[in-house]
């Protein structure tokens, strides 16, 4: 193989070249586009980048839309063109996108079901990770993660408000669609393949994916639930053999409070459950088992020979 054909083509080198070169990609494809892009924006909006500082003041509509076109930039310097030379560069030379398989129809329902099924997960574990507390001594880092989580909140506040049919489908498109294809191939396309070579387990290489995919975001009062979901998208890649699955999942869990925001406002999707935990923990072996049931579907239908380990 020549200098020029190992530069091209990742499938046949060792998991650690492959993740330092992803790495690199990730990093100087996203950097080089956004320091492109993101200036061009600037001028084009009329806007600087400390919109993204003050999300708590009173933003006007063109601020928010430049937060918009940033949000799009960043996931497609970053996540989204950076994954797609990954896969290129890591494909087998003749071989298909195997991964890319289209599910059928039942498995779209059944992996729309799945998500349903998760959104009691996600608020009782939010609720408490967001109780939970650092020991007093780190007691300025906590300080410090709750100020970043509230300004995050903030901008996410500002994109969220649809007043119109027509916002809450560009909504749909930035805060859904484009992350949810964008973070799936990076995430389960391109690390989680990485990782379950480099450890010699695909059971580890999803738990070490939805670490990072959860601690990439930097909201940490939502660590727990962002980590539960990774370990789900993970799960149905492995398991069910298609990028496509996760992708679904992930695009249905980020368009739920688009659309839930749109029909009922934004204080009352952001309002935390009157009901009490203990309540809450007893109705959740429900949606638990319906989840177990279809990802042990798909490892049963779709059992792929390449990733038992």
């Amino acid at each position: 193989m020549t200098e020029k054909q190992r530069l091209l083509n990742f499938s046949g080198e060792s998991p650690l070249y492959q993740l330092f070169g992803s790495i690199l990609i990730i990093v100087g494809v996203g950097f080089i586009l956004a320091t492109l892009l993101v200036p061009a924006g600037m001028w084009i909006f009329g806007a600087d980048l400390n919109v993204l500082t003050n999300a708590d003041a009173s933003l006007t509509d063109n601020d928010i839309s430049f937060i918009r076109y940033l949000v799009i930039i960043q996931d497609l310097s970053f996540l989204f063109i950076p994954g797609v030379i990954l896969l290129l560069v890591m494909k087998q030379p003749g071989s298909k996108f195997i991964e890319l398989k289209t599910p059928e129809l039942k498995e779209i329902g059944l992996v729309i079901l799945l998500t349903i099924c998760i959104f009691p997960i996600s608020s009782f574990t939010g609720q408490i990770n967001s109780a939970i507390h650092l020991p007093s001594w780190l007691s300025g880092v906590e300080k410090w993660m709750i100020e970043r989580e509230q300004a995050t909140d903030n901008l996410i506040d500002s994109l969220v408000v649809s007043d119109t049919f027509r916002i809450m489908l560009l909504n749909l498109f930035i805060i859904a669609l484009i992350p949810a294809i964008a973070e799936e191939i990076i995430f389960r396309g391109v690390f989680q393949r990485i990782f379950t070579r480099l450890f010699k387990s695909g059971h580890l290489a999803i738990w070490v994916t939805a670490f990072i995919f959860s601690a990439i975001h930097f909201q940490f009062l939502g660590f727990i639930p962002r980590f539960i979901l990774g370990l789900v998208f993970g799960y149905l890649f492995f398991w069910g053999g298609s990028l496509w699955l996760p992708i679904i999942s992930h695009f249905v869990n980020n368009a739920y409070p688009v659309i839930l925001t749109y029909v009922q406002g934004i204080e009352k999707t952001n309002a935390i459950p009157d009901i009490p935990l203990w309540k809450q923990a007893i109705a959740l072996p429900i949606p638990i088992v319906i989840i177990f049931v279809i990802l042990f579907y798909f490892r049963n239908k779709n059992l792929n020979p390449a990733n038992k380990v």
